[in-house]
């Protein structure tokens, strides 16, 4: 990528939420919202991060009297449904729900249909631990034995991912560069069909959310995660930091976007509403069954973030590991 495009990348997302014309900013919310919301997510119907936004749209529909419709459009790597949602008019009735592919997309692909600058972040819902999940069938019970099997057989190991340049695809090349091996990566069009086939047998493992790692307990085991901190909901699941790895540490994320002219007062009125809902104490524990840690973060903190996040993506790119 041109380091042009890389400096405009860095002011857009610098920029999201804080350059909003004043006509757009000074729309009230007395007719908001006047028609169904919905929320477009870049992953097939089944998997976390659709559970996910269905029980947070049910709760959504009760507080806001619209329904609230989850419409799953895969494939590009989340390219597609963020494209969806950038040509969408920005009145708050079409909002993007993402993840990390939103942004290393930028970063690996030259041409995208849609800018970081044609959206606002709305709130940062949940953390998604990253997991190094196994089927039960390979013949290894730490990860030191993987690593050691991983030796002895370069590119005879694969592992799947939910996309390429998805979180997956960066925590299982961070961790191929880390523990010095050569396994493959095998992307798939989201969670649920990579999951499949990790049951299946096509692929070995998969670097997936730690919910979805341990939604076939006896049939995938997850071995290690890529977090600082172990996760309150699987405990007994070391971080790969504590077993020697401590570079392997790249959260998944869940973020809820606008189109960048919503006006403030529609983006205020649903960052409270939504943050409100996942932070309630039954909608918390759902999550956590699902692998996401809700956080609630309001547009500021979720811009701090994003920007982090995009340095980080640029340096493991910088390496020449990810590519699409």
């Amino acid at each position: 990528m041109a380091l042009s495009r890389r400096r405009a990348l860095a002011v857009g997302l610098a920029s999201v939420g804080s350059c909003l014309p004043k006509a757009w900013a000074q729309q009230t919310t007395s007719n908001y919202p006047s028609m169904p919301i919905r929320i477009i997510i870049p992953t097939p119907a089944g998997g976390g991060h659709d559970t996910m936004m269905r029980l947070i749209g049910l709760k959504l529909t009760e507080r806001l009297g619209q329904p609230c419709v989850i419409e799953s459009r895969p494939g590009a790597s989340g390219a597609i449904a963020a494209s969806a949602v950038a040509q969408a008019p920005a009145d708050g009735h079409t909002l993007l729900l993402s993840y990390s592919a939103f942004l290393s997309n930028t970063v690996l692909l030259e041409k995208l249909p849609y800018k970081v600058e044609d959206f606002v972040p709305v709130s940062m819902l949940a953390l998604t631990p990253i997991a190094l999940g196994i089927n039960e069938s390979l013949p290894v019970a730490t990860l030191q034995h993987y690593v050691a099997i991983a030796k002895t057989q370069p590119r005879k190991l694969s592992y799947a991912s939910y996309g390429p340049g998805s979180g997956g695809h960066f925590v299982g090349e961070l961790f191929n560069m880390a523990a010095g091996i050569d396994t493959v990566h095998v992307p798939y069009r989201g969670e649920a069909p990579a999951l499949q086939d990790v049951l299946a047998g096509q692929v070995q493992a998969a670097f997936v959310s730690i919910g979805g790692a341990h939604r076939y307990p006896g049939r995938i085991k997850a071995l290690a995660i890529a977090s600082k901190e172990r996760s309150p909901s699987y405990p007994n699941v070391p971080t790969f930091a504590e077993l020697g790895y401590p570079e392997v540490d790249m959260p998944g994320w869940g973020a809820l976007f606008a189109p960048a002219k919503t006006p403030q007062s529609v983006v205020a009125l649903l960052t409270r509403e939504i943050n409100q809902i996942v932070l309630q104490p039954d909608v918390k524990a759902k999550l956590a069954e699902l692998g996401f840690d809700s956080v609630g973060w309001g547009p500021a903190q979720t811009e701090t973030f994003l920007k982090e996040q995009l340095d980080s993506t640029r340096k493991l790119v910088s390496t020449g590991r990810v590519k699409i």
